[in-house]
């Protein structure tokens, strides 16, 4: 699998197909928004969505572990889409999801879908975490100390493009001079426009942008 390595506050960084990022200095593993549980949720409220969005997350990520065998994760919030989504889980979905947390130290950044740690899981929960001069949380910050780069989610970027003749829209990388926002990584999660402007309050100057294939990474803009 091919990764794009980009430096951010002086600190390497893979972005992976998928929509994760690899930090090979500290042998970390970060993603964002997983929204675990959103397809039952939906269920709960009477919105048909086919079931198996969870387990096609945790498969995803089940294979970035396989992959670059990180010696942590870090999920950067929502991993979880409500307070009962960590109730609402089948027998083989817990399983995997403790095959993952027994594999690898795992750190879950509260998120504003997950306030609470879910009860039973495995791992730490906190509010935001410091990698060398990376501070991780779920929220982009209005501010970023001087020196320090920040990665976040939350924002769920989605890029619209044309490709011979056809509209089509891709979750993205957005990366400014201190600022790297991840796309969603869960399997059911809409998108915010590039052009939205919450990106243009927290990037001084366009971002470059990026976007996969199933191997390949690519920068649009």
């Amino acid at each position: 699998m091919k990764f794009r390595e980009v430096i951010l506050a002086g600190q390497h960084l893979w972005l992976l197909p998928g929509g994760a990022v690899f930090l090979p200095e500290v042998g970390t593993l970060v993603v964002a928004d997983l929204h675990l549980g959103k397809g039952t949720s939906a269920r709960s409220r009477g919105v048909l969505l086919p079931p198996g969005d969870t387990m096609a997350t945790l498969e995803k990520l089940s294979k970035l572990l396989d992959s670059y065998a990180p010696q942590h994760l870090i999920a950067l919030g929502d991993s979880f889409h409500d307070g009962q989504a960590g109730d609402r889980l089948l027998d083989d979905e817990k399983s995997r999801l403790e095959a993952i947390t027994c594999a690898v130290s795992t750190v879950w950044v509260a998120g504003n879908h997950d306030t609470l740690p879910v009860s039973g899981l495995s791992g730490s929960w906190v509010e935001e975490c410091l990698l060398g001069n990376l501070i991780l949380r779920h929220i982009p910050s209005a501010a970023i100390p001087s020196g320090k780069g920040e990665v976040a989610g939350h924002l769920h970027p989605k890029i619209r493009m044309r490709i011979k003749g056809h509209a089509i829209s891709r979750p993205c990388f957005m990366i400014g001079p201190d600022r790297m926002i991840l796309p969603a990584f869960g399997a059911y999660t809409g998108g915010l426009s590039t052009v939205s402007q919450a990106f243009g309050d927290l990037f001084s100057r366009p971002p470059s942008i990026y976007v996969w294939s199933a191997e390949q990474i690519f920068r649009v803009e």
